[in-house]
C-alpha cells in the first residue's frame, strides 16, 4: 500500500473513531470528546507492524457491541494495514510471557502518529484469554471502553469486578489498575488525556 492509500485509510479510522466517541454517552467519556475534536492537523506516514495479538480483533468482530460495531468492522478490514505495537518487553520486567504473547494495540491519534496530538491519545487494544496484566499506574487519565469480550478489572479501590462490551472502565491520574482476561480475549477502545501520552507506565511491586 502506498503513503497516499495508507493516509485515506488512517483517516477513514480517524473519522470512525471520532464518531464513536462523539456519540458515546457515558458520563467518563465527556471530557475526552473536545481533546479528540481538536486533536491537531498535523499526518505522519506509519507502515504497519503486526503482532499476533491482532488476530483477536478478526475473530471477535461478530461479537462487537452494536455501538461500535461500525468502527470494529473498519479496523478488522484494515487490520493488516496498521502498526501493532506492545509498551513492555521481555527485558523490562514487569508483565509476564502470558500477555507479551499475546496483546498488542494500534494508536491512530497520539504522539506517535499517524495523526499527532500532544492532547488526546486513542486506538484499540487487543489482549488474548488468560493473561494478567499487573497493577501499574501513569499522570495521564485513561478511560478503557469494553468493545469486545470481558475482563476482571482492579480500580484503585473500588470493588474488583468484570466489565464486558458495553461497559466504560475510568481511571483518574496516578490510580492503580490492571486487569485480567479468562476465557475471553478483550478488545477496548482506548483513550489518554493529561500527562505525558507516552509515559512509561511504574507497576506497583509487592
Amino acid at each position: 500500500m502506498m503513503a497516499n492509500d495508507r493516509q485515506a485509510v488512517q483517516q477513514a479510522l480517524l473519522d470512525a473513531l471520532i464518531g464513536f466517541i462523539l456519540d458515546h454517552g457515558h458520563r467518563d467519556v465527556q471530557p475526552f470528546k473536545e481533546d479528540l475534536q481538536n486533536w491537531g492537523k498535523d499526518w505522519v506516514d506509519v507502515p504497519p507492524a503486526h503482532l499476533p495479538a491482532k488476530e483477536w480483533l478478526v475473530r471477535l468482530a461478530a461479537s462487537a457491541s452494536p455501538d461500535s460495531e461500525r468502527m470494529f468492522r473498519l479496523f478488522e478490514q484494515h487490520c493488516d494495514d496498521l502498526c501493532w505495537e506492545q509498551s513492555y518487553t521481555r527485558e523490562d520486567g514487569v508483565v509476564g510471557e502470558d500477555m507479551l504473547r499475546a496483546y498488542g494495540f494500534t494508536e491512530i491519534v497520539g504522539k506517535q502518529g499517524p495523526f499527532l496530538s500532544e492532547r488526546v491519545r486513542s486506538g484499540i487494544g487487543v489482549w488474548g484469554p488468560h493473561i494478567t496484566y499487573p497493577i501499574h499506574r501513569h499522570r495521564a487519565e485513561e478511560v478503557y471502553i469494553v468493545l469486545a469480550g470481558s475482563a476482571v478489572f482492579t480500580v484503585g479501590d473500588r470493588p474488583v469486578r468484570e466489565h464486558g462490551r458495553g461497559e466504560v472502565v475510568h481511571v483518574q491520574s496516578m490510580m492503580p489498575h490492571g486487569f485480567r482476561t479468562r476465557e475471553d480475549p478483550l478488545v477496548i477502545c482506548y483513550l489518554w488525556r493529561n500527562g505525558d501520552l507516552r509515559e512509561i507506565s511504574t507497576f506497583d511491586v509487592p
